[in-house]
């Protein structure tokens, strides 16, 4: 077994190839950052700006409004509002998106009804490589108050980024792999957070400058804290928790080639709130195999990460070449009382070469490998390592440019090996071996992107995505007490294959209404799903993974006007949003974990540096549920916010204030597997500052 948390000393060949071609990497500083979006109390509207914002996630780096995949940005004074302590609960309200929720700190996205090894979560677009997908108590090694935007792919991103992308993608953006110089000789920003649900006090701060013509550095540090979460029913025990971390770095740009390296360290503990790691509630199981039924579950997690970035410009038929590499050294231990349970640990590598003609074409490839080990009574995994090895090519073709409209195609592909060795220590379920993996996928999309007036326009994207399937679906055997379930794999599965379709209605305009409404559909063939064998083993259900048909359809919309009516007191505007999902296996049964219906209305008012707003946000009940899984009823969220922002010489202060939850409902999310005993907060009020000199 590796050494839990050993130093990075077995880092790749590949790997630092890459850092020796990242010497020879860049671009010129004139063209290196996206334009950035201004925040929602500025002069120009905030909705405006986002649409111009680059997604880095998509292939080709477009804005929202012009590419065919399923994409949005959460940037500025909107991110700085919907700050959380984790990356779930911070994007739970964005359409499409949803949220694990597995206590305050251990909360993943979840998109259009799939989270898991579906969903995928990047940093500055490298793998986070922490256990988050493997289960929902593992929290994501990804702190928001450090991200500049965080970009959300809705529908498969397989193509850029691999196959287990096959549902979405979270691609945060932050500071630390700067190409570009410096606006300023020391910039920097500081942001704090606190809130009466949990007594939650946390601060991160940012600096970044130059060390002369060519050299720039950048460091950041965060800190924060929770007790107990305060909800409707009371205190949800041992929900508290917190993390630590910094990072430095240092880039260097020429008028060509550009590097940027970030060394970073995550240290973070948190509880396992509710009854999930107990077992039952009668008597007779409380001193069971697994322990009480309420002893107390913290996890202690550790992280140490390299990052390299660079980029190559060039004068001939590629424009860029482009290198992405990170190596990530991940464990986490479950504490049980004073006694340790179960130890992960995990390290990462990965690396992307491509070369794009801008706005074009873009082929490239990329190579990820994953170590994992477990031990403990939870270690319900063999050791494994997984290689991925796949390239990509991706590209646009103008079909139309004219003064009635613009009408492009795209289309992409990917072909991935994917390998996994497992050790042979234990036999599985079945008295044989586990055996290792080997198997090909391919991925392809087409989209049309259709500017059909001004300001007006439509996108259809069609997906086939085939994703292998992980280790832990391969082989999994034991208890999976955070599920509550007894988990077998299966060594028989077949690759998973999707179909999906993607049609949007979009609308651009900086003085009047703007914004999407989409429907997608997804067809899966052999999508892999644990189902209940009927039996039951060390007191839990047991499950086995299976491959069977599944479709989910469903809608999301975001609509919204910046100056509605323009009043003595100020410009009143005014959104609605919404998102819809129906999952069905093959024989018309729903799918578990499904969230509901939910539509949304907010107005705001603003005049000068001060906006005053109102949200109302409704979730159906959901009682359209899978066998053996509970209902959830409906709530209205009611938040108000208050903003203002404070310019002084050389400085930019905003000061966010929000009520939240202010009908003081018992929220529970449908998707998460502590929704029956651990609701969201009640009603309390969170305050948020920003300052950026």
């Amino acid at each position: 077994m590796r050494r839990y948390l050993s130093p990075a000393t077995r880092i790749p060949a590949i790997l630092t190839l890459a850092g020796l071609l990242g010497t020879f990497s860049a671009h010129s500083a004139a063209q290196s950052t996206p334009p950035k979006a201004s925040t929602a109390m500025t002069a120009v509207p905030a909705a405006e700006v986002l649409e111009e914002v680059v997604i880095t996630a998509t292939p080709l780096r477009r804005d929202a409004f012009s590419t065919a995949q399923p994409a949005s940005v959460i940037s500025g004074d909107d991110l700085v509002a919907a700050l959380k302590n984790s990356l779930g609960e911070t994007l739970a309200e964005q359409p499409g998106v949803s949220a694990s929720s597995f206590g305050p700190i251990a909360s993943r996205p979840i998109i259009r009804g799939q989270g898991g090894l579906r969903v995928q979560t990047f940093a500055d677009g490298a793998d986070t490589f922490d256990a988050a997908a493997l289960s929902d108590d593992h929290a994501v090694t990804l702190e928001p108050m450090l991200a500049e935007r965080i970009e959300i792919v809705r529908g498969p991103a397989a193509l850029l980024f691999g196959s287990a992308a096959a549902a979405g993608a979270v691609n945060a953006i932050t500071p630390r792999l700067s190409l570009s110089r410096p606006a300023a000789a020391l910039m920097g920003a500081v942001q704090a957070r606190a809130d009466t649900a949990s007594n939650e006090r946390g601060v991160a701060a940012r600096v970044s400058g130059q060390g002369g013509e060519h050299l720039q550095f950048n460091g950041d540090l965060h800190h924060f804290r929770a007790d107990d979460l305060n909800t409707p029913e009371g205190k949800l025990e041992n929900s508290s928790g917190g993390a630590r971390g910094a990072s430095a770095g240092l880039g260097w740009t020429g008028d060509r080639l550009a590097l940027a390296l970030s060394v970073s360290e995550l240290r973070s503990d948190y509880g396992l709130p509710g009854d999930s790691h107990g077992g039952h509630d009668d008597d007779e199981h409380h001193d069971g195999e697994h322990g009480d039924a309420h002893e107390d579950i913290r996890l202690a997690l550790e992280q140490r990460r390299l990052d390299i970035a660079g980029e190559w410009r060039l004068d001939s038929l590629v424009d860029l070449i482009r290198l992405r590499a990170a190596h990530n050294d991940y464990g986490h231990t479950e504490l049980e009382g004073d006694e340790v349970g179960t130890r992960y640990a995990q390290t990462g590598s990965e690396l992307r070469l491509s070369a794009e003609r801008e706005g074009r074409w873009i082929i490239g490839m990329q190579w990820r490998e994953i170590d994992f080990d477990a031990a403990g009574d939870e270690a319900f995994l063999p050791k494994s390592i997984t290689q991925n090895l796949g390239a990509f090519l991706f590209g646009e073709f103008s079909l139309m440019d004219s003064a009635q409209g613009s009408l492009a195609l795209e289309a992409g592909l990917r072909m991935e090996r994917q390998t996994i060795e497992v050790a042979r220590l234990d036999p599985l379920s079945s008295g044989v071996l586990p055996k290792d993996y080997t198997d090909d996928s391919r991925s392809g999309s087409v989209g049309l992107v259709w500017d059909f007036a001004d300001r007006w326009g439509t996108s259809l994207q069609l997906t086939s995505s085939e994703r292998h399937p992980t280790a832990t679906e391969l082989y999994a055997f034991g208890p999976h007490l955070a599920l509550q379930r007894f988990e077998i794999g299966n060594t028989t599965l077949d690759i998973e294959r999707g179909l999906t379709a993607d049609l949007a209605l979009r609308r651009r305009d900086s003085s009047g209404w703007h914004g999407s409404v989409g429907v997608f559909i997804a067809d899966y063939d052999q999508f892999i799903a644990a189902l209940p064998k009927g039996e039951i083993e060390d007191d839990l259900p047991v499950v086995e993974f299976a491959g069977i048909g599944a479709q989910f359809r469903g809608a999301e919309f975001d609509w919204s006007h910046d100056r509605l009516v323009s009043l003595a007191a100020g410009d009143l505007g005014i959104g609605i949003f919404g998102d819809y999902v129906r999952a069905r296996d093959d024989a018309g049964k729903p799918l578990p974990q499904i969230p509901p219906r939910r539509m949304g209305a907010k107005t705001a008012l603003t005049r000068g540096p001060l906006r005053v707003g109102l949200e109302a946000i409704w979730h159906d009940s959901q009682s359209d549920v899978a066998a053996g899984e509970t209902s959830t009823a409906g709530f209205t969220a009611v938040n108000a916010e208050v903003a203002y922002r404070l310019p002084t010489a050389g400085t930019d202060i905003l000061w966010v204030l929000r009520g939240v939850n202010l009908l003081d409902e018992e929220m529970r999310r449908h998707a998460s597997p502590l929704k029956d005993v651990a609701p969201l907060a009640t009603r309390h009020v969170s305050l948020s500052l920003q300052l950026k000199f």
